[in-house]
């Protein structure tokens, strides 16, 4: 091994200066160069570096294996196959996400690491993401994660990470063993240790490590905090629209992956004994097609605690200084004021039959539409309505109940709120700050074109907040602690002056969640028990 490196040492010598080379544990990368418009720091892009080997279908990840050549990463890697269902498409279109750069295939287990060109080995915080896409689909290629500008605008390293979704990631095949079932959560593990390991080499501070996630990336970050791999490879979390530890309390999920996967078999024209070795023999893309046109559901299973606890809120709950089984680190975590308006705007314009569907009774249903009167701030249509609905229940409320169970549990956490829209960035006419609205802001890559003084402001207001969360997650992000919330874009809406608006602001939680008390008695039915 001396020998490699010395080898790679001597290859790595005679590059021109000006492509940036690093020798990590499993050989030479050469990497590449930008100044993102926003900055006049050069960052240095390391893209499409394998964490681990080409996987094997419906398998645990292993560690990538040494290479003895100067491995290119000046380009994306393979995403994963993704499935993109039609509500996902619209909404990826509306957003501007393209197709995977770099296409997407089974090997696809790849990571990439934006770092200041300035920074010294070991030297800068860490931010490493975990997309969302509802376990469905997501990769790291895509421009919105582009971490140049959060690098160069606030001296941190920020790495992105590709992990297996859908039926490649969380295949529910009962042959399978149960601790091995999770297969993208097990594929993030790996890549953390990849990190812990390797950062150093590319400027990041192994010790100071962040996570950061949305949505089902939340769901992440919140199950390596609930079943944390040993020994810690973070040090603080970011949950952004997303946590693991009150989940819908009106759907069966484990039921409906098992049902999907019985789907798939048959589809594919497999046996239901032997299943996995048959769909082994399938093409990746023709399985895709399965899942697509039959609307199959994918996502995480409690595995015993290896991935994924039974009972994750009651493992905060019961969560001391003395004795924790969870990570009892700093946590930032926060939702988007209008989360649920892409979800219901196709659905029937009746809020009371929607929530009669959810399994409510007709007293629950009346007090909850007495509570969201139509024509109030935020409700003047039926859709409006049922969006302030679905977001509370669906999100900001699951979110409060987490940041206090963490509050109560003597862990540090702060909570943020975003609500801001800009016309060139709606979705539809009124789409507000609907979900994964933030995302550009933090990582500055919201569109320039019609950008607005606030626009940016906003913007540089998220990624200071997080990155100086991330350099020193005791002190937090620049408010106080839960239950304040630190609201970024103060209600501004598309096509409204912003004059007197604060990019950030903080106030009282019961500003933002006046309702939320209606869901308590829900969410403790089903959550204080194991799942």
């Amino acid at each position: 091994m001396i020998v490699l490196f010395l080898f790679l040492a001597s290859i790595v010598a005679g590059l021109p200066s000006d492509a940036p080379t690093v020798i990590i544990d499993s050989g030479a990368i050469v990497g590449t160069t930008t100044t993102p418009l926003s900055s006049i720091t050069t960052v240095r892009k390391y893209l499409g570096i394998p964490y681990a080997a080409p996987p094997n279908r419906f398998s645990p990840p292993e560690p990538v294996k040494p290479w003895s050549n100067i491995y290119n990463a000046t380009k994306f890697g393979t995403a994963c196959i993704q499935q993109i269902g039609a509500q996902a498409e619209g909404l990826f279109d509306g957003m501007g996400i393209p197709p995977p750069l770099g296409g997407e295939g089974e090997d696809c287990l790849n990571l990439n690491v934006f770092t200041p060109a300035s920074a010294s080995a070991g030297s800068k915080a860490v931010l490493v993401w975990l997309y969302g896409g509802a376990f469905l689909n997501g990769a790291s290629a895509v421009p919105m994660y582009d971490g140049s500008s959060f690098a160069a605008n606030q001296d941190v390293v920020v790495v992105t990470v590709n992990y297996r979704t859908n039926l490649f990631g969380f295949p529910a095949d009962s042959s399978i063993p149960l601790e091995e079932r999770n297969l993208g959560l097990l594929d993030q593990r790996l890549a953390l240790d990849w990190v812990t390991r390797n950062i150093a080499a590319l400027g990041g501070n192994p010790f100071k490590i962040t996570l950061m996630g949305e949505s089902s990336g939340g769901n992440s970050v919140d199950a390596l905090l609930i079943s944390p791999p040993d020994p810690l490879p973070f040090h603080a979390a970011i949950m952004q629209s997303g946590q693991s530890s009150i989940p819908d309390p009106f759907g069966s999920p484990a039921k409906a992956y098992a049902e999907s996967w019985q789907n798939l078999t048959r589809l594919a024209g497999c046996p239901t004994n032997g299943a996995l070795d048959c769909l082994r023999t399938r093409s990746a893309f023709s399985l895709k097609e399965l899942a697509v046109n039959n609307s199959m559901s994918w996502g995480t299973i409690p595995d015993g605690g290896r991935t994924y606890s039974t009972t994750p809120r009651l493992d905060r709950l019961n969560s001391t200084q003395q004795g924790s089984s969870i990570a009892r680190v700093p946590i930032l975590i926060g939702s988007n004021a209008d989360e649920a308006k892409p979800f219901v705007k196709a659905l029937p314009n009746n809020t009371r039959n929607a929530l009669l569907t959810l399994g409510l009774d007709k007293n629950m249903t009346n007090t909850i539409l007495h509570r969201y009167p139509l024509g109030a701030p935020g409700a003047t249509t039926e859709t409006d309505r049922l969006s302030l609905i679905a977001t509370d229940v669906g999100v900001q409320c699951p979110i409060k109940l987490l940041a206090d169970d963490s509050i109560k549990a003597g862990i540090p956490t702060w909570r943020y709120y975003f609500n801001a829209s800009f016309p060139n960035y709606e979705l539809f006419p009124g789409s507000g700050a609907y979900h994964a609205a933030e995302i550009p802001f933090v990582f500055g890559t919201y569109p320039q074109t019609g950008a607005t003084e606030f626009e940016h402001q906003v913007s540089q207001a998220m990624q200071k907040a997080w990155a100086d969360f991330a350099k020193d997650p005791m002190k937090g992000p620049g408010w106080e602690q839960v239950p304040a919330i630190g609201v970024f874009g103060d209600g501004v809406k598309a096509r409204m002056s912003s004059e007197g608006k604060h990019a950030l602001k903080a106030v009282s939680d019961k500003e933002i969640d006046p309702r939320c008390d209606l869901y308590q008695p829900i969410y403790d039915k089903a959550t204080l028990r194991s799942l």
